[in-house]
């Protein structure tokens, strides 16, 4: 059955949204504050188009993609409703925010942690559990770009959730936050080194400095490395030796795996919820989680 839903915010990533909606079959009324987008969210394809709210209970589901520092008065007008909510990551940019939702007992509220579905990261999760490699020893991962198109938060609050859930999707838990430095300018966070857990450990690095985009992420093993070397590749790099291996030695395969994008995947995953099906795979309380370990890394920049 065709889903009726609300897509609250249609920036730039707000229209890759409406597109996988209407790719989708599902019929999206666009809720959008820039009123001169109007015609070209109507070119696309949209229901229909407002400023404002909408009345939930007029919808099957809602879609957030709104600047995260608007989330927290949103949800609580929305909220009440029941009507599930998929909520553009991060839930909120402080933690006191998030901890005011967490009142509201937000049992319908899902996190659109992308990451979690880009089918190559699902594959590094598998290798990892799989015990192949060996025991996982660290995961590191980069991500790097110049400037932001998001104003209302900072790069930790902005970069940092892709590699948090990206961590937690690959060892299963999130270690916790031991060490963080930030590079700020005029005291805003522009990027930030962490480094979470002991044994396994995790270290990212996520930027708003680099002239040129990566984003890499890296597993090592006992028995070897997995690297996804960006996101658009097909391919995960599997290197099998271990530290007292010579170059020579090294047996390295590209793993491939399917390139259907994951905004498809977890936009599919919604709907299939909204008919039925299983809950999204993150719940509000991942979203709370990730925001309490960009909180601690922050306070440890200080």
């Amino acid at each position: 059955m065709k889903k009726k839903i609300a897509l609250i915010g249609c920036g730039i990533w707000g229209q890759n949204i409406l597109k996988e909606l209407l790719n989708l079959h599902a019929e999206t009324v666009v809720y959008e504050s820039d009123s001169g987008l109007k015609q070209k969210i109507l070119d696309l394809g949209a229901a229909g188009f407002h400023i404002g709210l909408p009345y939930p209970e007029h919808y099957d589901g809602i879609i957030i993609a709104t600047p995260s520092s608007t989330h927290r008065s949103i949800i609580e007008t929305l909220a009440p409703s029941g009507i599930p909510v998929f909520l553009e990551k991060p839930l909120t940019t402080t933690l006191a925010d998030a901890m005011a939702l967490e009142k509201i007992s937000p049992d319908n509220i899902f996190l659109m942690h992308i990451w979690l579905y880009h089918p190559g990261i699902q594959l590094l999760r598998d290798i990892a559990r799989s015990g192949e490699l060996g025991r996982v020893l660290s995961i590191r991962s980069t991500r790097a770009n110049w400037t932001s198109p998001r104003k209302d938060t900072d790069s930790a609050w902005n970069l940092s959730p892709h590699d948090i859930t990206i961590a937690k999707a690959i060892l299963g838990y999130l270690p916790e936050p031991k060490s963080a430095v930030a590079e700020r300018h005029n005291g805003i966070i522009r990027g930030i080194m962490a480094i979470l857990g002991n044994d396994p450990y995790v270290v990212f690095e996520v930027s708003n400095r680099y002239e040129r985009k990566i984003r890499e992420v890296r597993v090592h093993f006992e028995k070897g490395i997995a690297v996804l070397e960006d996101e658009k590749t097909g391919h995960v790099k599997v290197i099998r030796g271990d530290a007292y291996s010579e170059m020579k030695d090294l047996k390295i395969e590209l793993r491939t795996f399917d390139k259907t994008p994951p905004l498809h995947l977890e936009i599919r995953e919604f709907l299939h919820y909204l008919d039925g099906g299983s809950p999204p795979r993150s719940s509000f309380s991942d979203g709370l989680e990730v925001i309490k370990i960009i909180h601690k890394l922050v306070e440890l920049t200080k």
